[in-house]
């Protein structure tokens, strides 16, 4: 979710695969939250990546890379497969759809929600074994929501797994204006990564720069439900956004302040 200056350091230090599939999600053309694409699409082509790569992002983002990739000849070794954005369902992969809506902010800008897909409900291996289903490869595609075929029957996962479970869902707001489309958009999301520049004390400057504040950002979080809060995008202003934090649990406790290499664990949704 955007490539700002250094990301294809980051992904190194963190070990996420070059390779491995992917999809990036640009919500807008601001040098902070695209400069780093470039770097990261050439660092993929010295690793040899040869795997489709899936962008989303504004039209004009198709334009910038063709216009920079020509002028400093980078050649990449995979194909770019470009969603333009716009509000709606925009992409499905094998786990997860994604959706997008307009952000409010001083460009074309877009939010972003990712939709983990329902997973099959809880194996009864019991239930497997009295119609007869021998463990193992059988098993393991009827966990999967395939059915499978025993003696010339055909086993339905439905007769040996529980209902499908809800997957989970983060959204992504990019540099935005609170809005109440944008607080149904996110509304019950697992995690909910939200513009949070400002403190309230300085909502002028939000509001002249069409960003959020922190407490803005909360009150959102609260009118959608989310479950969690986690706030990004801090101005240089403020030597530690641990203030904004505490502005913000004030009105939304769950609430964190996002960081480089923070790792946060998203629980399913309950069953």
């Amino acid at each position: 979710m955007d490539c700002g200056e250094g990301v294809q350091r980051q992904v190194l230090a963190h070990g996420i695969g070059l390779g491995k599939d992917m999809t990036i999600l640009v919500t807008h053309l601001h040098g902070d939250h695209v400069s780093g694409l470039l770097g990261l699409l050439q660092t993929m082509s010295l690793a040899q990546r040869r795997k489709p790569l899936d962008i989303v992002g504004p039209p004009k983002l198709l334009k910038w890379l063709k216009v920079t990739s020509d002028l400093l000849h980078i050649g990449l070794t995979f194909p770019i497969r470009f969603t333009q954005a716009k509000p709606g369902s925009l992409l499905r992969t094998e786990g997860f759809r994604i959706r997008a809506a307009k952000a409010l902010h001083s460009v074309e800008a877009y939010a972003y929600l990712v939709e983990e897909r329902a997973r099959p409900g809880v194996f009864y291996p019991e239930k497997a074994k009295r119609l007869g289903v021998p463990e193992g490869k059988l098993w393991s595609k009827l966990q999967k929501g395939r059915p499978v075929k025993v003696d010339g029957r055909i086993i339905h996962p439905s007769t040996v797994t529980g209902p499908p479970r809800t997957g989970r869902r983060i959204g992504y707001s990019g540099d935005t204006r609170p809005s109440p489309g944008l607080a149904r958009f996110f509304s019950g999301c697992d995690l909910l990564i939200f513009d949070s520049t400002f403190s309230a004390k300085d909502g002028d400057k939000a509001r002249e720069r069409m960003h959020s504040t922190c407490v803005e950002a909360a009150q959102l979080a609260s009118r959608a439900r989310v479950k969690r809060l986690a706030l990004t995008h801090f101005s240089a202003r403020y030597t530690s956004p641990s203030s904004l934090v505490r502005e913000a649990r004030k009105i939304f406790p769950s609430t964190v302040a996002a960081a480089d290499g923070l790792t946060l664990d998203v629980d399913y949704p309950s069953e």
